[in-house]
């Protein structure tokens, strides 16, 4: 059922974080960067000025010019093109890499919080565990198992930071769960699932989503060095950290070749660190007097 009190209470805290944003320039500088590298990915053929794989070895290592505006790789192949193109695993890897965390995070942390008991135990152990390897050597091995692939990576990376979604869902869930309109809502007969999704959830879903964007950056570098490292995207597929791979050896003949994709990472990283940074203040109330 339709519920006017809750929709226009939801209606009035979007607008209210819209306007605390507006006032925010990295809110500006960090949506622009963030669409900017969405609208790249979706609409790389189309933005794209030649074929990212063609190759003309007659064109090697070639400057900017007219028509190849950064130059040329290794094998000739136009590396704007190949820059536009690899947005679309970096986005791949990013957005789903979080998704599948924050969604298992939220199960578990929810599970852990509002049964308690041995399923809390359980799923706390769970979290210790997969924590208490560095996460740079649970990567790696995950990965010399499984294979490199673009769908390895999005799930392994999930996995691995998933703990810190099920422990902030834990912890809010815990408050929140001692909140009269919580207890109002159960001696109203409310059964566990309509509090958890009704109640709980969409008062937890703010810290999760400021989380969620400053993980974004993460994400993006942890692709890179993982394809420059040979375990993600294979060649010749066009991604951030192969083409920092491919052109590492000729850092001295044309040095140009690894600043270009060295840059899109450093701004794309950039743009959702400071976009999470503005909607983190935007969302606390204690934070956004200072904006």
């Amino acid at each position: 059922m339709f519920n006017s009190q809750k929709f226009f209470r939801f209606k009035k805290k979007s607008i209210r974080v819209i306007n605390i944003m507006k006032k925010d320039y990295k809110a500006y500088f960090g949506g622009i960067i963030i669409i900017s590298i969405l609208i790249s990915a979706i609409f790389a053929p189309i933005l794209a000025p030649a074929d990212p794989y063609k190759t003309n070895v007659r064109k090697r290592l070639e400057g900017p010019s007219l028509k190849n505006l950064l130059g040329t790789d290794s094998l000739g192949r136009d590396i704007l093109s190949r820059l536009i193109y690899a947005a679309r695993p970096a986005v791949l890897v990013s957005f789903g890499g979080i998704i599948l965390s924050v969604i298992i995070g939220i199960v578990l942390g929810l599970l852990a919080a509002y049964l308690g008991g041995i399923v809390e135990n359980i799923i706390l152990f769970l979290f210790d565990v997969i924590r208490a390897f560095p996460p740079i050597i649970l990567i790696l091995v995950l990965l010399s198992i499984v294979g490199p692939s673009l769908l390895s990576v999005i799930v392994i990376l999930g996995i691995t930071i998933m703990p810190r979604y099920g422990r902030v869902v834990r912890a809010e869930t815990l408050s929140e769960k001692e909140e009269d309109f919580v207890e109002a809502a159960r001696s109203l007969g409310a059964d566990n699932s309509r509090i958890i999704f009704k109640h709980i959830l969409p008062n937890i879903f703010a810290s999760v989503l400021v989380l969620s964007g400053m993980d974004m950056a993460s994400m993006i570098m942890w692709e890179a060095g993982l394809s420059f490292l040979g375990l993600g995207l294979q060649p010749p597929l066009s991604s951030w950290g192969v083409m920092l791979q491919e052109s590492y050896q000729y850092i001295q003949t044309a040095p140009l070749m690894i600043v270009w994709p060295a840059l899109a990472i450093m701004i794309t990283m950039f743009g959702f660190s400071t976009f999470a940074e503005s909607l983190r203040v935007a969302l606390n109330p204690k934070l956004n007097q200072e904006v």
